[in-house]
Order: structure tokens, then C-alpha cells, then sequence
């Protein structure tokens, strides 16, 4: 008797799998056929594309919207290197593609740049010249200033137009005349390179504080 239970049992649970299979199967493809009537018809397709269409709209819409960093300008640069022609208040709303442009923040407060560098002397020895400047930038020159030195201004002003201006300066002068010189003799040197830098960034529409310039002559092996 107990052997015949068991397979009864077995019997039963079999069964039961196999409804619920067949149950399951059947809910399925019921549900798959509402679908695909419900697809079949036009205006349910037209809703359909309504409302991606309004989701997609306002997603663009939102991502798109960028707001001017406070002591900032904006410039909106698209991915092959176009400016839009306008230049936008701190704080300001603007509107930029996402993917195909961005918005760029120029900083317009003053910003101090410390730079260093070796140059070779008269005698061809090696000097580190270290370069103390606050710079900013002309509002309404912007856009040039962005397209010649990039984001970082003042960075790149230093690199490309005082680099120039330090190297023909220290070419002249002996390693001894600008480390171990008098003070007269080096104070008279660095206000060269200080009216240079004034004369370089006036030309590139860059305010510089000269009175703020610091520059000073080091031996790179002490």
C-alpha cells in the first residue's frame, strides 16, 4: 500500500507541474496577442510616438540648459571649434546642444599664475626663472583671448608670450648677473621682462598688474 501511495503521489505532482505549465504558457501568449493587437492599432502607435516624442523633447530641453558660472563669462563652442558669436553674463541661462556643443566659463576675476621655468644664460648655464603675475582678461576680447590661450588664459599666456620674453632677456645676461648680481643690476633686469610682459599682454588684450609681477632668478642645482 505505502508503494502505491508514493506513486499516486508522484503521479499527482506530475500533473500539477504539467497544469501549471500549461497555464503559465497560456497566460503568455494571451498576453503576447493583447500586445500585438494593441500595437496593430493607428492610434495607439500615434500616442505612442506622442509621448516619446514629448519625453525626448523635454529631456533635450533640460540637458541642454546650462547656467554661467558666478565671475564667469559664457561661450558656447561647438565640437569643431566654432564660437557662437555672443558672450554671456555670470549667472546667465544659456542654451547648448548636448554632444555637439558646450558651454565654456572664462573666469573674469583676476587671477594670480605662478610660473617656472629654465633658461639658458649668456655662459650657457641653466637658470630657473620663477614668475609671480595676476592677469585678466578684457570682457569684450573674450573670444580671441579663448581662441589664441584656450580655457586656462592665463596658463597658456605665460607659456606661448612670456616664455619668449624671458628667454631672449636671460640669453643676454651671465648666470652670475642674474643669480648672484647686485640688486640694482637684477631689480633693473626683471623690470625689463615686467614691461615686456605689460607690452605682450596689452597686445593680446590681457590686463596684467604690473606692480604685482614678481620675478626671480634661482640656481635649478641649489
Amino acid at each position: 500500500h505505502s508503494g502505491g501511495c508514493v506513486a499516486l503521489e508522484s503521479r499527482v505532482g506530475t500533473g500539477v507541474d504539467v497544469d501549471l505549465q500549461g497555464l503559465l504558457l497560456l497566460q503568455m501568449s494571451s498576453r503576447a496577442a493583447r500586445i500585438t493587437a494593441w500595437f496593430k492599432k493607428t492610434d495607439n502607435l500615434k500616442n505612442l510616438a506622442r509621448m516619446v516624442g514629448g519625453v525626448s523633447f523635454f529631456s533635450l530641453a533640460l540637458l541642454s540648459m546650462k547656467r554661467v558660472a558666478p565671475g564667469h563669462v559664457g561661450l558656447i563652442e561647438d565640437r569643431a571649434g566654432n564660437l557662437r558669436p555672443y558672450i554671456y553674463d555670470d549667472g546667465q541661462l544659456v542654451l547648448a546642444i548636448p554632444i555637439w556643443q558646450r558651454c565654456i566659463n572664462i573666469r573674469l576675476i583676476p587671477v594670480k599664475k605662478r610660473f617656472i621655468k629654465e633658461f639658458k644664460t649668456k655662459d650657457g648655464r641653466d637658470v630657473e626663472v620663477r614668475l609671480l603675475c595676476r592677469l585678466q582678461p578684457k570682457v569684450h576680447w573674450v573670444p580671441e583671448i579663448y581662441y589664441k590661450f584656450g580655457k586656462d588664459y592665463g596658463r597658456g599666456f605665460l607659456e606661448k608670450e612670456a616664455s619668449v620674453d624671458l628667454a631672449e632677456v636671460v640669453q643676454r645676461h651671465t648666470f652670475a648677473e642674474l643669480v648672484g648680481g647686485s640688486e640694482e643690476s637684477v631689480e633693473a633686469i626683471t623690470e625689463e621682462i615686467s614691461q615686456r610682459l605689460y607690452d605682450a599682454s596689452a597686445f593680446h588684450k590681457i590686463k596684467i598688474a604690473k606692480e604685482e609681477t614678481t620675478i626671480v632668478f634661482l640656481d635649478p642645482e641649489a
